[in-house]
């Protein structure tokens, strides 16, 4: 089994649709994946699956509160499962939590997805971080074995994001000396003319910033270009119509799978 995390230092990045799409395509591929929550800050899965019932979140689990087949649900999708997380006032309570606390979370977390491989027979589990450097984002990295920096190519953004690279993703893969986890870059919303061309000035920035991260052992994964109905349909449609999105980034995502799996 792989577990996957989806990251962000910024928010705005398009992340969480990134998460989903990826989990979507995995189940289409006949896996069993569960996806994850865990931006305890903008929580956004209800968006893509609606509740039925009134689901345990996951941070119950984590504070051994319940186990972890009581906070996976269904979908109406077949081999996904996902595990939302609480409404953004209760999960204050995971994110401001001192240290201590979330070392007994990160210690859940792992008997959690030995449960989910062994027990449930998960095959794949998919994370939706939290953007930024909060505890909970560390441990989500911390028990991945992939994960993925989504980056739009905003100056501000990848030069704070590539300044942390030492701060975090380093001391991630050195942590264990036998560890064998490979993080990845995927560059989203990408400016393009139009032609669906992107500007070569932009082309230049992206493979400047592409080697960089590279030589810092951040593989590159992907790129996807600003597509204009993704982004309206994200703003305006209250439900999220999956199947119709995920089909308009899958070649992208199909990218990103081949590089990363």
């Amino acid at each position: 089994m792989t577990t996957i995390t989806i990251h962000s230092f910024k928010g705005g990045t398009g992340k969480s649709l990134i998460a989903v799409a990826l989990a979507h395509s995995f189940s289409k591929d006949g896996e069993k994946v569960l996806l994850i929550d865990g931006d305890y800050g903008a929580p956004c899965l209800e968006s893509f699956f609606p509740k039925k019932g009134d689901p345990k979140p996951f941070p119950e689990f984590l504070k051994a509160k319940a186990k972890l087949k009581e906070v996976v649900s269904e979908t109406i999708f077949p081999n996904l499962y996902v595990s939302y997380a609480p409404p953004p006032s209760f999960g204050e309570e995971i994110i401001r939590a001192d240290v201590a606390t979330h070392g007994r979370y990160l210690k859940r977390l792992l008997e959690g997805i030995e449960v989910a491989r062994d027990k449930m027979g998960f095959d794949k589990i998919v994370i939706d971080n939290s953007s930024g450097i909060t505890l909970p984002a560390i441990n989500h990295l911390s028990c991945s074995d992939k994960s993925v920096i989504a980056l739009r190519p905003v100056r501000y953004g990848v030069e704070s994001t590539y300044s942390l690279i030492d701060t975090i993703y380093k001391k991630l893969r050195y942590l264990d000396s036998g560890s064998v986890r490979k993080d990845f870059l995927l560059w989203n919303q990408v400016p393009i003319n139009k032609d669906s061309i992107i500007d070569p000035r932009v082309g230049d920035y992206l493979a400047h910033w592409t080697q960089k991260f590279g030589e810092a052992g951040i593989s590159y994964g992907a790129t996807i270009p600003y597509i204009s109905d993704v982004v309206t349909a994200m703003i305006a449609d209250i439900s999220q119509d999956l199947p119709a999105i995920v089909q308009q980034i899958q070649t992208y995502i199909d990218d990103l799978k081949e590089r990363i799996v």
